[in-house]
């Protein structure tokens, strides 16, 4: 990084902030002639001043260095690197003025440099990776990406090469399809970027578990059928094991239109795999009963699935109402409510 790009930088966040190079010397105790220095692209600023430099300016260290407001999934590497930069050209400058100062401020910055290095090599991952896509979301005009690691879900800003409308989540089989990815995404926040994306000749095949007995659903006094429109409506246990993240257990499950007398299996609806739980609701009151899961990830916790000219649709609410939050509670969780009240 040099000189002049962070001079142009401060400057223009200054004039943004509306403050003179005065008020700007005034908030960080230094003299005009300092500001005037570091826009002219004559020095940098001192490391013990980048701080409250960026907070000036309602930033973060690491845009100020970096010299631009951060976008998601940017690498960490440049901040570090500009940041050497500026502890180098201090370093000189107490250098030629001599004494031991210059010794400790030395290692004080080397210090700060490897905890910082330490810090992005922890908060950063680039990675090509093979995974099968939860959902694929357009907010706002960006398409997203949201890949399962270890509970949680990535949520992937999709590059311009991805063809996004062309990906195809599951097969004929309605197994999920294994994709190669070029990825990097903040462990902190789980939110990153992906550049490339092609499908893989692999599919991911479910969990194998016994299924269970298969159990009728209630008629919904709102609307007269059980799911979907339909009058008759069976679900059964694909598949339960403990949840890994310890809240709770893990479900999957089949929906079945039957036969009312015979309970024979007529179509399988729906496969809904590895959730907290279910709920049947008129979700959008539109005289149909659709059906609430419960997912596993926190990053999207609800889906409601309901059926529009014969096929499924799917949507991911961030937020439902209490009424349907407190429908969709694990065991766990209502027995903690209940030692709350007992207590």
């Amino acid at each position: 990084m040099n000189k002049e790009r962070l001079g142009i930088f401060i400057a223009e966040n200054r004039k943004a902030s509306g403050m003179t190079q005065k008020d700007l010397a005034e908030k960080l105790h230094i003299t005009d002639k300092a500001v005037s220095k570091w826009e002219r692209g004559l020095s940098y600023p001192d490391v013990t001043l980048l701080e409250p430099l960026a907070a000036a300016f309602s930033l973060s260290v690491e845009e100020l260095v970096a010299c631009r407001r951060r976008e998601t999934g940017r690498r960490g590497e440049e901040p570090v690197t500009a940041l050497l930069d500026i502890s180098r050209d201090n370093l000189k400058t107490e250098r030629r003025r001599g004494g031991r100062r210059s010794v400790v401020l030395g290692l004080l910055l080397m210090a700060a440099l490897t905890a910082l290095a330490l810090l992005y090599a922890d908060t950063f991952v680039s990675e090509q990776r093979e995974s099968a896509i939860s959902l694929k979301e357009t907010v706002d005009g960006e398409n997203y990406l949201y890949v399962e690691e270890e509970g949680h879900l990535l949520k992937l800003k999709c590059g311009d090469g991805i063809d996004f409308d062309g990906l195809t989540l599951k097969n004929d089989f309605r197994e999920p399809n294994v994709f190669r990815m070029d990825c990097r995404w903040n462990k902190r926040t789980y939110v990153g970027t992906v550049r490339s994306c092609e499908v893989t000749d692999r599919i991911l095949l479910g969990l194998s578990g016994m299924v269970g007995s298969m159990m009728g659903l209630d008629t919904m006094g709102a609307t007269g059928d059980q799911l979907f429109g339909y009058d008759c409506v069976f679900f059964e246990y694909k598949n339960a094991y403990p949840n890994p993240n310890g809240n709770g257990a893990l479900f999957s499950y089949r929906f079945w239109c039957c036969d009312p007398v015979t309970w024979e299996k007529e179509k399988l609806l729906l496969t809904v795999d590895d959730c907290l739980g279910f709920a049947q609701i008129d979700y959008d009151h539109d005289g149909v009963t659709e059906l609430a899961v419960r997912t596993r990830w926190a990053e999207k916790p609800y889906t409601v699935y309901d059926m529009v000219d014969g096929e499924i649709t799917e949507s991911w609410p961030d937020t439902v109402d209490t009424e349907l939050a407190s429908l969709l509670r694990t065991d766990a969780e209502r027995q903690k409510d209940l030692e709350k009240e007992i207590r």
